[in-house]
C-alpha cells in the first residue's frame, strides 16, 4: 500500500504549487468511473453472448458501445482541459475559525466551445465540499478550510473532478496553490493593559490605569478651523458634506498620549492566552483609531495607528514563536 506521504511527494514533482493553473495533460488524471466499469462489463457480456450464439447484431452493438466508450474518453479530457483555476486574496482569519479560500474558476474563453458539466471541488482525501455547474459559474467560488492554530498554515491540495459527458470517465486533478494562510490569535476579551513606555527584559511590566486609553475618556469639546498638518481623522466630515468648510474636532482627554502593549512574563502554558488578549487589545485600540506601540520579546513595533499598523501588530502576534520555538529562542 502506497503511503500518503509518497503520494504527496510524487504530486509535488508532477504538479508543483503555483498561483494559477491551466489544466492540460500534465496535471489531468482520467480513469473509468464506476458506471464506466459496469459499462465495460456489459460490453464484455454482449461480446460473449454474440460469439456464443453467433449473433452478428449483438456483436455489432458491442463494437458500437466500445467505440462510444473511446470517443467519450477523448471528449471528457478535452472538456476538462478547458478549465483554468487561480486563487484570490485570502481574507483575515483567527484561530479556531474557518477561512474561505476564494477560487476563481473560468473556462478558457479563447475556445469557441466552453466547458460543460458539473465540477466537484473538495480537499484531497476528503469528501466533495462543493458542486458547481460550469454553465452558471459565479466567481469566486469559496471553499471553507479550518484553521485550528495561529501562525502560517499551508492549505491541503484541492481536488477538482468532473464526469462529463456520459459519466463513463472521471477526470480529476489535485492542485496546490503557493498561498500560505496567516492565522491570527483568537481574540480574548480583557481590560486594556498599557504601559507608558516599552520595558526592558529585566523590568516587570505593569498596567497603567491612567493610560487605559478607553474611548470614554475622550469627550468632544468643540469645532475649530482645520489647520494644515492636523490628522485627517479629526476632520468633521459631516460638516464638510454640509458645505461648512474644513472643521476639526477638539477633544478633552488623554487620547493623544502614546502607550504600549507589552507581553508579560507569562509561563509557556499561558503564552497563547496572553497573545489572545493582546490580539483583542490591538483590535479594540485600532477600532478606536488610537496610537499605541507593541513590544514583544522578539520584535518591537513603534507607536502608530491605522490599518497598516493593525495588520503589522496582528502579524507579529501570529508569528510569535511557539512553545517549542520559544525554548530555543530564549
Amino acid at each position: 500500500m502506497i503511503s500518503q506521504q509518497r503520494i504527496n511527494q510524487w504530486l509535488d514533482k508532477r504538479i508543483p504549487a503555483a498561483n494559477a493553473f491551466q489544466l492540460d495533460h500534465r496535471n489531468i488524471f482520467i480513469f473509468p468511473a464506476k458506471f464506466g466499469l459496469l459499462y465495460l462489463m456489459l460490453c464484455l457480456l454482449l461480446f460473449l453472448l454474440g460469439t456464443n450464439y453467433q449473433n452478428n447484431l449483438m456483436l455489432l452493438l458491442c463494437y458500437f458501445l466500445l467505440a462510444l466508450f473511446l470517443v467519450n474518453l477523448l471528449s471528457a479530457y478535452v472538456n476538462f482541459a478547458r478549465l483554468s483555476v487561480s486563487m484570490g486574496k485570502i481574507p483575515e482569519v483567527y484561530a479556531s475559525d474557518d477561512v474561505y479560500l476564494p477560487l476563481w474558476i473560468n473556462a478558457d474563453k479563447s475556445l469557441k466551445t466552453p466547458m460543460h458539466g458539473i465540477v466537484n471541488i473538495g480537499f484531497m482525501g476528503q469528501k466533495v465540499n462543493q458542486w458547481f455547474d460550469c454553465d452558471a459559474f459565479s466567481n469566486p467560488v469559496s471553499l471553507s478550510y479550518p484553521c485550528q492554530h495561529r501562525g502560517w498554515q499551508q492549505a491541503e491540495r484541492i481536488t477538482f473532478s468532473c464526469y462529463y459527458p456520459l459519466g463513463l470517465f472521471k477526470c480529476w486533478t489535485h492542485l496546490a496553490f503557493n498561498r500560505k494562510i496567516l492565522v491570527f490569535p483568537k481574540p480574548l476579551a480583557c481590560p486594556l493593559e498599557l504601559v507608558p513606555a516599552p520595558l526592558s527584559s529585566e523590568e516587570t511590566p505593569r498596567a497603567s490605569n491612567n493610560l487605559s486609553l478607553n474611548t470614554n475618556q475622550d469627550d468632544f469639546s468643540h469645532l475649530k478651523a482645520y489647520q494644515i498638518g492636523e490628522p485627517l481623522r479629526h476632520v468633521a466630515w459631516k460638516q464638510v458634506a454640509k458645505g461648512r468648510g474644513m472643521l476639526s474636532k477638539e477633544f478633552n482627554g488623554s487620547s493623544h498620549n502614546v502607550a504600549w502593549l507589552t507581553l508579560n512574563n507569562s509561563t509557556a502554558e499561558h503564552i497563547e492566552k496572553t497573545l489572545s488578549k493582546l490580539c483583542f487589545q490591538v483590535l479594540e485600540l485600532s477600532r478606536a483609531d488610537q496610537q499605541f506601540g507593541l513590544d514583544l520579546a522578539y520584535i518591537r513595533i513603534a507607536p502608530a495607528s491605522g490599518e497598516n499598523h493593525r495588520l503589522a501588530c496582528l502579524t507579529a502576534l501570529a508569528q510569535y514563536p511557539t512553545i517549542a520555538d520559544k525554548a530555543g529562542f530564549n
